[in-house]
């Protein structure tokens, strides 16, 4: 046999092969499998069992219906806590108690129930995670479940938990019995069986939320609008919602304290000194409850449907809905607990940090240089660029207004000036920002900060407070030096490094209004006036320096025009694809061959900054309608209204 690895088929013995050596007999290829077969079936006909083997044969089959003791527990769940299901949930826990009683060999263990739980995941069934935890430590023998829909809605929950039942204790495997379909997890012959429920609970499961989807939108598109009760708010058969007196005070009582300055943690406290009740009964609150309570918005009137859909239903993962599914907003749908202006000043109050415990109001200077500058808090929220062009004309007549216009074209370059000669126009100077250097005051813009740079303070003679001015159609911005006890001071406490403020929604307003590209950052040259020892910058924001590079800390650090700078559509009604270009500043496009803007337009911007005085720096402006809020009570009237509230909560 040791030379049967050189046998080549179909070479009988003695045959020499191509290299002249010696082969055995050639044999047929199945001729060792026949032999072994003869072999086996010998070997087996003669072989005879030892007389002393003692044979032990298997349990049978297991079944419900054994006599053992079985320690029996139930799982109960149901999906909502509406009155039948909690009906049902109650007549499963009565039933399978009379039931275990009347077996002879059941002994109740527990019953664990899980009310208004989703059976598509584990994550949320404190109950059957518990129950599952006591098997584990033998405190059961069998569990009983009405169905397999009940146990688990994901097929992969109930293979493997059924699995970790059987097999974590070999010794003592725990058995689940699904009586309404008749399966017995321990029986081994029924797996396929159970596969297959499991996908159908799983479908069903899918289908329902499919079906919720499809009656969502059909109820949208019709007005019939999905309602729920809240704190404050009861809805009604016919689609509406009527106020719930007491509970209305908790609502008023959040946001007028947040008007006068509290912060939601302050208000929490109250409230839990003062055991006011949740919709839900809790006495403790905490301040993301406070918050969520501001947040909906049909404490003051509004209606939101859909506003996040379900992403995942197996684990309920869901989403902000941006035009996932129909939805719908309706202002002014039913009489609101506090009113909208109410809730846009607590809104603004509590995102922008406002001072001296209410929404300060906003003023414009009504007269002098600075005529139609509004005072501005660059950390306001909620504002937009029609909003600063609504505060600003309200201190103009229509006429005024009209030449306002016309001369803010003439600044931008729009428009000429009717002079009488012409003869300068066309003569034209290069801007200030194309010559900027460190020692000059700087402003840069981005989407979402306002930074001003080292030499600002200088310039402002290191004061420790300031106030921005901002006219939105000048397009020009100024700082100026104020006192602490201005409502939109900004402190300067690091003074070198110069001063950076997160500005989203200001910035926004000027990048609307200038129709600014917004993956770029635009830096400013300041022009400086002192009157009297009063200190003002201003900086116009049609003389923008580009700044398109990646690298923030090198346009941080560049000081001048790059000798290699470039021109570039910076707009967004320039529909135009911009290139990346290698240099780190640019200038606007229409700078290029013309290399500035005309004199005449210089002259115009030299007779606003030459006027300017003192009185005009110091001028603090008057009073007007915020249209950011509307009208709403004086911070009197609100402090009253508040006192009288927490008394009678």
């Amino acid at each position: 046999m040791a030379n049967e690895k050189n046998v080549q088929p179909g070479i009988r013995d003695g045959e020499q092969g191509e290299t002249g050596a010696q082969f055995p007999v050639w044999r047929p290829q199945d001729a060792d499998r026949e032999y072994y077969r003869y072999e086996t079936k010998k070997r087996i006909q003669h072989y005879s069992v030892p007389p002393q083997t003692i044979f032990r044969p298997a349990k049978p089959t297991p079944t419900i219906r054994d006599e053992e003791h079985k320690r029996v527990a139930v799982y109960a769940r149901v999906s909502t806590k509406s009155k039948e299901q909690v009906s049902s949930i109650e007549n499963q826990t009565k039933y399978y108690t009379e039931k275990i009683a009347k077996t002879p060999n059941w002994e109740l263990a527990e019953i664990y129930s899980d009310e208004g739980k989703s059976g598509t995941s584990k994550k949320w069934r404190p109950e059957f995670k518990r129950m599952l935890e006591d098997a584990s430590k033998k405190k059961m023998d069998l569990i009983v479940c009405a169905s397999v829909s009940r146990f688990a809605r994901n097929i992969s929950d109930l293979i493997e938990e059924v699995r970790k039942l059987r097999t974590t204790n070999p010794s003592n495997p725990v058995g689940v019995y699904f009586e309404t379909e008749d399966l017995y997890t321990l029986d081994p012959n029924i797996n396929e069986r159970l596969q297959m429920q499991g996908l159908f609970a799983e479908w069903e499961s899918g289908n329902k939320s499919r079906r919720m989807i499809l009656s969502y939108d059909q109820r949208i598109c019709t007005g019939q609008f999905p309602l729920s009760d809240l704190l404050g708010l009861r809805h009604t058969i016919e689609g509406g919602f009527v106020i719930e007196q007491e509970e209305a005070k908790t609502v008023k009582y959040i946001f007028l304290a947040t008007l006068c300055g509290h912060t939601a943690g302050e208000i929490a406290d109250v409230l839990t000194d003062k055991q006011r009740q949740t919709l839900r009964g809790r006495t403790e609150w905490t301040a993301p409850m406070v918050k969520a309570i501001m947040e909906n918005e049909r404490r003051w009137g509004d209606l939101e449907v859909r506003k996040r859909v379900v992403i995942d239903y197996k684990e309920k993962v869901t989403a902000k809905n941006d035009g996932l599914r129909e939805g719908a907003y309706i202002p002014h749908y039913h009489e609101g607990i506090v009113s909208p202006e109410i809730a846009r000043a607590a809104h603004m109050m509590r995102a922008s940090r406002y001072k001296f415990g209410s929404v300060p109001d906003v003023y414009v200077i009504d007269n002098g240089a600075l005529k139609g500058f509004v005072s501005i808090s660059p950390i306001w929220s909620g504002i937009d660029n029609q909003a600063f062009q609504d505060i600003s004309r309200q201190v103009y007549n229509e006429n005024e207004f009209e030449e306002l216009e016309h001369q803010a074209n003439i600044v931008n370059g729009i428009e000429h000036s009717n002079v009488a000669s012409m003869s300068l126009n066309d003569y034209r100077i290069a801007p200030g920002v194309m010559f900027m250097t460190r020692s000059d005051p700087q402003l840069t813009f981005s989407r979402k900060t306002l930074k001003l740079n080292g030499a600002c303070w200088d310039k402002l003679d290191q004061q420790k407070h300031i106030e921005f001015l901002y006219h939105p159609v000048l397009e020009v911005i100024a700082v100026r030096s104020c006192t602490a006890a201005n409502p939109n001071a900004v402190a300067w406490d690091d003074k070198k490094s110069g001063l950076q403020l997160r500005t989203s929604a200001f910035s926004n307003a000027v990048y609307d209004k200038l129709d600014w590209m917004r993956k770029y950052r635009f830096r400013f040259r300041g022009v400086t006036r002192v009157r009297g020892g009063e200190r003002i910058i201003f900086f116009f924001l049609d003389e923008p320096q580009i700044l398109i590079g990646k690298d923030k800390k090198k346009i941080d650090a560049s000081n001048a025009s790059d000798s290699t700078a470039k021109y570039i559509p910076y707009r967004e009604s320039d529909c135009r694809k911009t290139a990346d270009f290698a240099a780190r500043v640019a200038y606007p496009e229409n700078w290029q061959g013309q290399f500035g803007v005309s004199y005449d337009i210089k002259q115009q911007r030299s007779k606003v900054l030459d006027t300017v005085s003192s009185a005009d720096i110091r001028n603090h402006g008057t009073k007007v309608i915020n249209p950011f809020i509307g009208i709403i009570p004086s911070r009197g009237e609100i402090a009253d209204e508040l006192d009288q509230i927490y008394d009678a909560m």
